[in-house]
This record gives C-alpha cells, structure tokens and sequence, in this order.
C-alpha cells in the first residue's frame, strides 16, 4: 500500500518508539485519499482522521518491534516492514490487538475483516519474504524520492541477504515506482463488499 514518486538522495533510517506517533500522522495523511482507504473510513465518518492514526499505529507498533518501521530524517515519509515469517500477527497479537481494531473499525469492522483476510488468503502460500504493508509520504512531500529512499534501504538489504520482498498496492499511481525497483504486478487481488482492488507485486532479489 502507498503514496509516491521520483527518486533522489535522502536520509533514511530505522525508527524508534520516539518516532512512532510522528509517523502514524504522516501515514494517515498519506493514505487519507487512498482508495482502499476511503473504502474503509468513507470520508466524512465519524472521527476519521483519529481512526486512521489509530489503525497505522497498530501496525506500526509490532512493525517497530521487528525492525521493520523506517522513517526519512524529517519524519515526512514511513514504510511499514516485517520481516520473513513475521507478516502475520499470532493468535496471542491477534487477542491483544482486537480491541484497537474495533475501535478503529466500529461499524465497518466487517469491510476491515474482509480485507486482512483476502491478504492473509493470498500471503499464505508465498516463500519467505520481507512484506511492505505501508509506504506513504505526506500529500505536500510527494514526488521528491523519499519513497525511493525507504524502498532502497531494505531492498538492499533483501539483495545482500538474496530474500524477495512483496506488497499489495492500493493506488495504481503508485505501480510505476515499484516496477522501477524491481516489483513485478501480478494479477489483482479481489475482495468482497465493494473494496477496490490491490495489485499484489512480487521482487526476487537482484
């Protein structure tokens, strides 16, 4: 999932629990107009913006603890990684984590389920990888690399370690930045309820 453009150099870096609640702003302001999104907090529900915080905060968190969150040095963009074997939560996150997601989803729980399912459907078979969950970069920041820069420091590291590396693009904008680092678009994914599709993209390493 995303939101940019164009690479050029930047300073990346792997983040903190200093740095968590900086970019879970930045991610719901990159994601506020994506499609997948705006499917499951329609614009103009009920205490939107919080719930969208609250929903990236939750990945973050257990992302954070696996290594996996980054941030560019001015904390205008963040991606969101797990490591091989680590994509999905355990049953014990799971527990830990439903009262959040109700809270985040309310009423539209059910078009949340929906979509953690077809991705975990779909995950389930694949070799093991690194897997972006997110990458966003706030609306004013887009199209200056910064995107590029988080995608290299891992996929550098995917490339030294010879693993591949997979995600789900919500925004068709945002496929020709990952082609050009090496992702491959399968066919799309699709989900019930209405949901806009997710283009699953596979990169074996160079």
């Amino acid at each position: 999932m995303t939101g940019m453009t164009e690479d050029v150099q930047h300073s990346v870096r792997p983040a903190t629990a200093v740095d968590a609640d900086r970019l879970t702003r930045t991610l719901a302001a990159a994601f506020a107009d994506d499609p997948l999104f705006c499917h499951l907090l329609p614009p103009g529900v009920r205490r939107r913006e919080q719930r969208l915080r609250r929903a990236f905060a939750i990945d973050a968190a257990r992302s954070l603890s696996l290594g996996g969150l980054w941030t560019t040095a001015d904390g205008e963009a963040a991606a969101v990684w797990f490591p091989p074997g680590s994509w999905r939560p355990t049953p014990r996150q799971d527990l830990a984590e439903l009262p959040a997601w109700l809270r985040v989803g309310g009423r539209r729980m059910r078009a949340f389920q929906q979509v953690r399912a077809a991705q975990y459907a779909h995950h389930r078979d694949l070799p093991p990888h690194w897997y972006l969950l997110y990458l966003g970069t706030r609306p004013g920041r887009r199209s200056e690399g910064l995107g590029g820069a988080l995608l290299r420091a891992v996929l550098d590291r995917c490339d030294a370690e010879r693993l591949p590396a997979y995600l789900e693009s919500t925004c068709e904008r945002n496929v020709p930045l990952y082609r050009r680092h090496g992702f491959v678009a399968h066919d799309s994914l699709d989900i019930p309820g209405g949901c806009p599709p997710m283009t699953p993209m596979w990169r074996d390493p160079r």
